[in-house]
């Protein structure tokens, strides 16, 4: 990988093989931290990053125009500083023959309040002066109008899922996130935002089964082979995952009771795919929808 950069702020970015040292040890950063282990290089005259910070994960995503170029998550981790998160980012972009000086905007989603400051810091230190951080609010241009009691309330993250479901889909439209927590937003045929169902992630409940359950053991999150678990394990499963199905399936059949049979249903998250094998109530899944949202919502807004 070539050497160190200078962002807008004048401070040259860490050296990347002292600092994987430093952040890995002697074996280097683990893949999971990348989405492919295959190096691409892009040509490109400007990039614009986007981030969404979630609880668990903070996913991140290059557009070169509309065309969504590579995609990594991290950990997400307040006690870390912003020259942490710089050098992970280096070491990504350094993947794809990239460096800091090829991001031209930024786009921020987050639920984590603590991590923004994080994020303002990394951007002011190591990106060009010329490239505008984006941070995603209800007071902003969403594209949506947020029609609950307190628009101010609606996260970062949900104002741009339906924001892309209006402007890459079609409305009336449910989005079902499946993260630490799993959202159903309500968007109406007007791109009315009309509130949401929230309920514990698919990996939450069971956390907190675990917890209580003295005799309970941790299972792996795996398709279910029968609905009559003969066996511990495979009871758990059987209720983990098609418990979680019924959930699903019951929650978005009463929303559209409220928005019309014709609605859309899109589906994304990184925990989708467990529930979506066992269920045809989704129409679309489409796991990059926030990170395309994020591009929606900068160009609106820079």
């Amino acid at each position: 990988m070539s050497g160190a950069t200078t962002g807008g702020g004048g401070r040259s970015a860490p050296d990347p093989e002292q600092a994987r040292l430093l952040l890995f040890g002697a074996a280097g950063a683990p893949d999971p931290y990348l989405v492919t282990s295959e190096v691409t290089l892009w040509p490109v005259a400007g990039l614009l990053l986007a981030i969404d910070i979630g609880n668990t994960n903070v996913k991140l995503g290059t557009f070169d125009g509309e065309q969504l170029c590579a995609t990594w998550r991290l950990e997400t981790d307040a006690r870390r500083m912003p020259d942490e998160y710089a050098v992970l980012l280096d070491w990504l972009l350094g993947r794809r023959g990239l460096s800091f000086a090829d991001i031209k905007g930024v786009s921020l989603s987050s639920t984590v309040p603590a991590m923004v400051p994080i994020i303002r810091e990394l951007a002011a230190t190591y990106f060009t002066l010329d490239c505008p951080l984006v941070e995603v609010s209800a007071k902003g241009d969403t594209g949506v109008t947020i029609a609950i009691d307190n628009p101010s309330e609606m996260g970062a993250d949900r104002i741009v899922d339906a924001l892309a479901a209006a402007e890459l889909y079609r409305v009336p439209a449910i989005v079902v996130d499946f993260g630490t927590a799993t959202t159903f937003d309500a968007i109406d045929g007007e791109r009315r935002l009309l509130g949401m169902a929230l309920a514990p992630g698919l990996r939450t409940a069971m956390d907190g089964l675990f917890q209580r359950a003295a005799r309970l053991s941790r299972i792996e999150l795996e398709p279910p082979k029968e609905v009559i678990g003969r066996n511990t394990v495979a009871a758990l499963r059987s209720g983990w995952v098609y418990g979680y199905v019924g959930l699903v399936e019951g929650l978005v059949t009463r929303i559209k009771k409220e928005l019309g049979d014709e609605t859309l249903v899109i589906a994304t998250g990184g925990l989708a795919d467990a529930v979506l094998a066992e269920t045809s109530i989704v129409d679309v899944n489409d796991p990059m929808l926030t990170l395309k949202g994020l591009r929606l919502y900068h160009e609106r807004n820079v």
